[in-house]
């Protein structure tokens, strides 16, 4: 039983190097939501507050068990391109998870990412940003809290390219 759910709950870690990704792809007209502020814990304890208005551009990276398969896709070309320029968060929507066992997944999202992964074990915070299940889910927002972006779904050269265009025109 031990090893079901260590192997169920290993594709939370947001590293996952994975090949395999959706066919389904999704780029979003945005209507200039404000972003929510939030705190969440990371899965080392830590309390991590994303507040707007902020001193650089923000990416919030959404994804659940399923969804995290897509997010290293987005994450890697996002951090070598952008580095220091902008924020990037990782949000692991966790509401699934029972209580018995978030103690396990939260150790192995630590033992697999020394980057810090905020845990949304409610998935309230993940709901009032729009996310969508099964899917990775990225937000760009600007200094002032406007989202300027929504792309859900594996990435594509051309889903990202639009992403860089999106932040380049923000920053």
């Amino acid at each position: 039983m031990k090893l079901i759910i260590i192997g169920l709950f290993l594709s939370l870690i947001f590293l996952n190097i994975s090949d395999t990704f959706a066919k389904t792809n999704s780029s979003e007209t945005i209507k200039k939501d404000k972003a929510s502020n939030f705190t969440l814990e990371d899965q080392f304890g830590k309390k991590i507050s994303i507040n707007f208005p902020s001193d650089k551009v923000a990416v919030l990276v959404f994804g659940d068990r399923k969804g995290s398969e897509q997010v290293e896709g987005w994450v890697r070309p996002l951090y070598g391109k952008y580095t220091d320029k902008i924020y990037i968060f990782g949000i692991a929507e966790l509401s699934v998870v029972p209580w018995a066992v978030r103690p396990v997944v939260r150790s192995m999202i630590r033992r697999g990412s020394k980057t810090p992964v905020m845990l949304d074990w409610s998935g309230n915070v993940s709901k009032s940003y729009g996310y969508e299940k099964g899917k990775a889910n990225v937000f760009v927002v600007g200094k002032d809290g406007t989202i300027t972006a929504i792309k859900r779904g594996a990435v594509s050269n051309a889903l990202l390219n639009d992403l860089y265009q999106e932040i380049n025109a923000i920053l």
